[in-house]
């Protein structure tokens, strides 16, 4: 057989583990999963050459962009349920720990030719954007030390009866770390693997038996290298969702107002996660997320002194006040920022609101002003969040 050419983009899939549930994502755009492995050179006294190299923990990274057309994404990635969604929303704070799959199609059928799994990903930080002749995006990246590549499929069970055994579909192919599985999380926290006896946070493989030292709750997601039979590849299908969603159909609005003009705007989130090491493991043992930090910018058509106005003052008006300056802001309060994403396809008024993302108080940080020749004048404002809340809801929030 003829080595392929390449792989096109439509031979790649991601799929995300999360807490609660398993996701093949629709509308990704860009992937990238990246293995660093630290070394140092070692030297000595009397050798003219390195007397070698030293390793340290790998640090994988996992990046990867979608359109923005809902909350299924975001919902996997929290441990909630995308059909049920909670209607109080969920903060960012609740983005935790994923398994990461790319999987590779083959050339000439429907099977995995290979597969590449990052195990306990952590979510480090995002970015949500808004352009007004842009498709809506979310930016995602996760951090972990465990990244490989199998030349068969990773096969996900996922168990919602059971108590403390369950039966694998596939026979797992043992790891060159001598474990059966993946991973194991149950309830949404890992377990770790034990060869007999599982006591709490552990969990033992016989065949193609599944026993858990704790008993099952909600759910358990089993991760495993398999080779399935059959016609394996199902390209992503979800018509359920718009395809994109543009400017057009994104509202802004700021301290209950509806800002004119607005060009773009930009939400950068960090979850300021710190690796957990240990002496005598090579992976890291977990992360431990500690408080997060909102930021981002908005870009206006200069029209007037409105939303500096808003910014500084509080109001849109500045009824009375001649000046403004964002040293006079002090940040013990700030206003709400809400962008609702509507269905493109909705034309009856009022639009269908798919997704709500809600900033309870920002305040500004900086802004500058620009204009080119034949080119409208346009400000930037620079905000963060005060009470670090970002939260995400399905329909209408807030």
């Amino acid at each position: 057989m003829a080595r392929r050419l390449a792989i096109p983009s439509e031979d790649v899939q991601l799929r995300i583990v999360g807490p609660a549930n398993v996701m093949k994502v629709a509308r990704v755009q860009r992937v990238t999963i990246n293995n660093d492995i630290p070394t140092t050179d070692i030297f000595e006294l009397g050798n003219s050459s390195l007397a070698g190299i030293a390793q340290d923990t790998p640090n994988v990274t996992v990046t990867f962009s979608v359109f923005d057309v809902g909350i299924r994404a975001f919902s996997v990635m929290t441990g909630t349920d995308w059909a049920a969604y909670p209607a109080a929303g969920v903060d960012i704070s609740e983005l935790g720990e994923a398994d990461v799959i790319l999987d590779i199609r083959d050339t000439d059928a429907d099977v995995f030719i290979k597969t590449a799994h990052g195990k306990r990903l952590q979510v480090r930080d995002f970015t949500f954007t808004y352009s007004v002749d842009g498709e809506s995006t979310e930016d995602y990246t996760l951090i972990g030390s465990e990244k490989r590549w199998f030349k068969h499929e990773v096969i996900v069970d996922r168990f919602v009866s059971g108590t403390t055994s369950f039966a694998l579909s596939q026979t797992p192919i043992q790891l060159k770390n001598g474990n059966d599985l993946l991973s194991v999380i149950l309830d949404g926290e890992y377990l770790e693997e034990v060869t007999a006896g599982p006591g709490t946070g552990e969990y033992e493989v016989t065949g193609t038996t599944l026993t858990t030292g704790d008993t099952r709750t909600a759910q358990v997601l089993a991760i495993y290298h398999a080779i399935p039979g059959g016609t394996t590849w199902v390209d992503v299908d979800d018509d359920v969702q718009p395809a994109a969603v543009r400017g057009r159909d994104v509202d802004i609005t700021i301290a209950a107002n509806g800002i004119p003009r607005v060009q773009s705007v930009t939400i950068n989130g960090n979850l300021n996660v710190q690796p957990v090491r240990e002496m005598g493991s090579r992976v890291v043992t977990g992360y431990q997320k500690q408080v997060s930090t909102v930021e981002g910018t908005i870009t206006v058509l200069d029209t007037d002194t409105e939303l500096i106005s808003l910014f500084t003052d509080g109001t849109l008006s500045g009824a009375g006040v001649s000046e403004f300056s964002s040293e006079d802001i002090c940040p013990t309060s700030g206003i709400s920022l809400k962008i609702e994403i509507t269905d493109p396809c909705d034309t009856t008024l009022p639009l269908t609101v798919l997704k709500t993302v809600y900033l309870d108080e920002i305040t500004m940080v900086g802004e500058s002003y620009t204009s080119n020749v034949n080119n409208n004048a346009q400000q930037t404002f620079n905000f963060k969040s005060i009470t670090a809340h970002c939260v995400v809801y399905s329909g209408v929030g807030p």
